[in-house]
């Protein structure tokens, strides 16, 4: 009995450590999640961003034990408001199945059924192999890794930070509008290009504001002079972090540049 015990465990081992999507480079993909809005994954890595991709069955015990573990590693990277996005690609089932999935089993970010959001296609087009499949593509259209394992959260921060991944607080949506507010900084347009950012805390020579474009490069990193400073960049989305003693604070914000 140990001898047959032992043997089983053995081939679980190989079993997850084997590539379960047998790719390495990303195929295109346009899919309508439970929600009604399109992603296109091509877009998203066009940006400059990584995409972490879940494919799911709605059954399947580890889907569901992992669904919570791997909505935590989406909020800790600003709930698709960073460089990473998540995205669950789910395999047979409607939408209504998957929104009854994401409630009980705690998926917040988007998901796409196989019935209604072309789940099925994409879930073909990558040739998963077995359920849960998590994989991470990195803006090259590289597969980075084809099969996380365990796919909790600290197995997935660790991989999405080592390939560049931007943690964050998660924001209200405010991909339209001029002004962005976190406790602690506010961002507005007051011209084509220019925005002014506002500390709202006690300013010291201790403390630098960095900025960074959504591909990671650290467009400024100054001690801030007063509590508000005005910067020219070019249109499009960025980060703002305020570090003291060369300690980042978790206020990091992203904002729009009209």
């Amino acid at each position: 009995m140990k001898f047959h015990f032992t043997i089983i465990l053995s081939v679980a081992f190989i079993f997850n450590s084997v590539a379960q999507v047998p790719l390495s480079s990303a195929p295109d993909f346009t899919v309508k999640d439970v929600d009604g809005a399109l992603h296109h994954l091509y877009e998203y890595l066009d940006a400059g961003n990584l995409v972490v991709i879940d494919f799911f069955t709605t059954n399947c015990g580890p889907c569901q034990t992992y669904a919570s573990e791997i909505s935590a590693s989406f909020e800790h990277f600003g709930c698709n408001y960073s460089n990473v996005i998540y995205l669950g690609i789910n395999w047979g089932s409607d939408n209504e199945t998957v929104r009854q999935f994401d409630e009980m089993w705690g998926a917040h970010y988007p998901s796409v059924s196989g019935l209604q959001g072309s789940g099925n296609a994409v879930v073909e087009l990558y040739e998963v192999q077995s359920y849960p499949t998590v994989i991470l593509i990195a803006p090259d259209r590289s597969i980075i890794h084809n099969h996380i394992w365990p796919p909790d959260q600290s197995t997935l921060n660790a991989l999405v930070f080592a390939a560049g991944g931007v943690s964050m607080i998660c924001t209200v949506d405010a991909e339209n509008l001029p002004i962005s507010e976190l406790p602690g900084i506010k961002v507005t347009n007051i011209s084509p290009g220019n925005v002014s950012i506002s500390l709202q805390t006690t300013i010291n020579a201790n403390q630098r504001l960095q900025v960074f474009s959504i591909d990671g490069r650290l467009v400024y990193n100054q001690t801030p002079e007063s509590d508000a400073t005005i910067i020219s960049l070019r249109p499009g989305v960025y980060f703002a972090s305020l570090s003291e003693n060369g300690n980042p604070r978790n206020n990091t914000l992203r904002f729009v540049v009209m």
